[in-house]
């Protein structure tokens, strides 16, 4: 995990100091980058089709089913003014340990039920119905930002580790790497303007008219999350029927004595975070290494979400590079915990694999939330002391 951060580190930097020497535009270096692709596209066109069939069966099956319902629902909870609920009820207990105003509930909640990139596109709604100033817009952007747990559960732990039980410890990882980044970022001046921040009004909306808008933005969300699924699947494809990157990485990980595929899976999840925990999870490594590199990428996220996160923020002009650093940060962050936390529960617990059904009992999705209640009213706490003792 370490060495996959420094090698992308060096290639960036030094990408960055070539283009500055050469004094080449970077439109120019798009051009050339997106021609590789269309010729790479060309040369392996039937294995790329196959991935995008691959990829469009993936978003009909996994992410349309859970993700549509939810962005419509929570759209009309907004075009109903639900931000000013969620803020009364759960403002003060999420929000205000992390030094953020009491609108900001609505896309934590969000994210932590969801997951990604739905934590984004309701900070960008926010932020663009000006519930929240550019400053608490970008802090919150970085806490609203997590794997869900229909994800971590289901998909990671049920379906290739195959015990759920260690779903939730990626879960607590996540949610506490998240967290984490919140109270770093946390800003006491930012706070107290945030809080006086006037509420948008709000007008009553006719049912109809609610529900057609919100199909309608639930359904350009979709499309554009589905778009993004299958490229990146291409690419993924690419990737892995590249020769020369395999040998790459074969020998990067004889110099570092390391497992085969270690890098490699590192190098596929920092681009794709499913086919990253995939491959993980089929690695030889000892179980709380396992864990604590599939947590790095799900709390780093890849680059697929990533850009379908710059997808919804690019028209508000905000500092993209700092949400790319602290993406990273979490994922490091996301790492030590898993790692720390797995070693600190019982064996007994885990050891034993847990037969996973085709359909996981739905009230086990309830945890999580139990998990978030138990981690704010600790946050509260904390800050009541510290408080106290100012």
């Amino acid at each position: 995990m370490i060495y996959i951060t420094i090698l992308w580190f060096l290639i960036i930097t030094f990408t960055i100091l070539l283009i500055r020497l050469l004094n080449v535009q970077k439109n120019i270096i798009f051009c050339i980058f997106i021609s590789i692709f269309i010729l790479l596209f060309l040369v392996n066109l039937n294995t790329c089709i196959s991935a995008a069939i691959e990829g469009c069966k993936l978003w009909y099956k996994s992410v349309l089913p859970t993700t549509f319902p939810f962005l419509v629902i929570c759209n009309l909870l907004i075009y109903y003014d639900g931000i000013s609920l969620y803020s009364k009820i759960l403002g003060p207990l999420i929000c205000k340990p992390l030094g953020l105003s009491k609108n900001c509930s609505f896309p934590i909640v969000a994210s932590f039920l969801c997951g990604y990139p739905l934590g984004a596109k309701y900070c960008v709604d926010l932020y663009s119905m000006k519930y929240i100033e550019t400053d608490e817009y970008e802090r919150l952007l970085n806490i609203a930002s997590n794997a869900g747990p229909i994800f971590l559960i289901g998909s990671v732990a049920g379906t290739l580790l195959g015990n759920i039980f260690l779903g939730y410890i990626l879960l607590t990882g996540n949610y506490l790497s998240a967290i984490l980044i919140g109270l770093i970022l946390k800003k006491k001046k930012c706070v107290q303007n945030s809080n006086s921040i006037s509420k948008p009004k709000t007008e009553t909306i006719n049912f109809g008219i609610a529900i057609k808008n919100s199909v309608q933005n639930a359904i350009n969300t979709i499309f554009s999350i589905g778009g993004f699924i299958i490229i990146f699947s291409v690419i993924i494809c690419l990737v892995k029927n590249n020769i020369y990157i395999c040998n790459i990485f074969k020998h990067l990980e004889s110099l570092f004595s390391l497992p085969l595929g270690t890098l490699y899976c590192l190098f596929l999840g920092s681009i794709e975070m499913t086919n990253g925990c995939n491959l993980t999870a089929s690695l030889p490594l000892s179980l709380n290494l396992k864990l604590g590199i599939i947590s790095f990428l799900c709390s780093f996220s890849g680059l697929a979400v990533i850009a379908q996160v710059s997808s919804f923020v690019s028209e508000t002009k905000i500092n993209y590079y700092k949400y790319i650093f602290f993406k990273i940060v979490q994922g490091v962050i996301s790492f030590f915990i898993t790692y720390v936390l797995f070693k600190l529960i019982p064996s007994s617990i885990y050891v034993s694999k847990i037969k996973v059904n085709q359909y996981i009992n739905v009230y086990s999705y309830f945890y999580p939330i139990l998990i978030l209640i138990f981690l704010t009213i600790f946050l509260k706490i904390i800050s009541k002391l510290n408080h106290s003792r100012n």
